[in-house]
């Protein structure tokens, strides 16, 4: 009888250890494959309601806060905002692109191939045209906030391809993937590198310090962005899920992030700032150059203005490159 009994406990704690394991694995899957990834209130919330995160407590405090830029928004307008389901998604792949460690190598080789895309010759040929068309325009932003025309030009080609590339992705979807799945995505590439025989970088402590610093920056940022999307929204009654931008949550011919929208200008005087339009994307650049960059026309004032848009020496490099080729073709015509 004995036996039978000790047989039977042994049974049972196999099938717990059994079972124990199989949770683990499937969490484990959970975070391995991509395509499970989910933006959901199971989550971002504990069982008592609190947020699990010291940067979604932020999120939820200063979206609820009765200070501060637009309108309040409160815990449970955010919790129905999740239950929707064009909410859920988690833009995987351009995540994955932003965890990497090798996200700083591979944006400035980006610059780098961008430089040689700009300064093609149909390339150079849209930036003289454009400041040919408008060019009244530009003179007014010139006159206004001291920035050459052709920067401003040269910017909106790298931003968004003069208007021809803004992104198509929910930037709230884009912040929240980048709150709650930014260290999953990071593992998720640096186990694809060490697959492909590539050392894995965090190995090194310095570097691992150095990426810790870089993910708290972008969530900080992400926290930014999603108070100044969700509170702006609800001010101008405006569906945030609506708002759509690209890889990185930065919207318009522009690029500005949300946080950045104070300095969006109404370029045409019609009561709306709409940074898909040309007259409020051209003020909109120079008055964010001059104000927020320190932006003047000596070579030294374009580098800090140009550098105030995009911390990256080869984006400003490149910015220059192309502005200073156009404003060549320009007074030659």
């Amino acid at each position: 009888m004995q036996k039978k009994v000790k047989f039977f406990i042994l049974i049972f704690l196999f099938c717990l250890l059994y079972q124990s394991s199989f949770l683990l694995n499937a969490n484990s899957f959970e975070h391995d494959d991509p395509s499970t990834w989910l933006i959901k209130k199971e989550i971002i919330f504990d069982s008592t309601g609190s947020p699990k995160s010291n940067y979604l407590n932020d999120l939820i405090e200063k979206i609820e806060s009765h200070k501060g830029e637009g309108q309040r928004v409160t815990k449970n307008e955010f919790i129905n905002l999740l239950k929707r389901s064009e909410a859920r998604r988690v833009y995987s792949k351009e995540l994955i692109k932003y965890a990497t460690p090798e996200s700083i190598k591979i944006q400035d080789k980006a610059h780098k191939d961008y430089s040689k895309v700009f300064l093609q010759e149909k390339r150079i040929k849209a930036g003289v045209d454009f400041l040919h068309r408008y060019q009244k325009l530009l003179l007014k932003a010139q006159r206004k906030y001291g920035v050459a025309c052709h920067d401003i030009v040269s910017i909106l080609m790298w931003e968004s391809g003069l208007g021809q590339f803004t992104g198509d992705l929910r930037i709230f979807n884009v912040f929240m993937g980048q709150l709650l799945y930014l260290e999953v995505a990071q593992k998720y590439a640096i186990n694809k590198m060490i697959s492909e025989g590539k050392k894995n970088p965090l190995a090194s402590s310095k570097f691992l310090e150095k990426e810790n610093k870089r993910f708290r920056k972008i969530k900080k940022r992400a926290v930014r962005s999603l108070v100044a999307l969700l509170r702006q929204s609800k001010t101008k009654k405006i569906d945030p899920l609506s708002i759509k931008g690209s890889w990185g949550g930065a919207i318009g011919y522009v690029q500005f992030m949300p946080y950045r929208m104070n300095f969006a200008v109404d370029g045409n005087n019609d009561g709306n700032i709409d940074l898909h339009t040309w007259p409020d994307a051209i003020l909109s650049v120079a008055n964010y150059l001059k104000e927020f960059g320190n932006y003047n026309m000596t070579y030294k004032g374009r580098k800090r203005g140009i550098y105030s848009y995009n911390h990256s020496n080869s984006y400003v490099r490149g910015v220059i490159q192309y502005a200073d080729t156009i404003w060549k073709r320009f007074k030659e015509n």
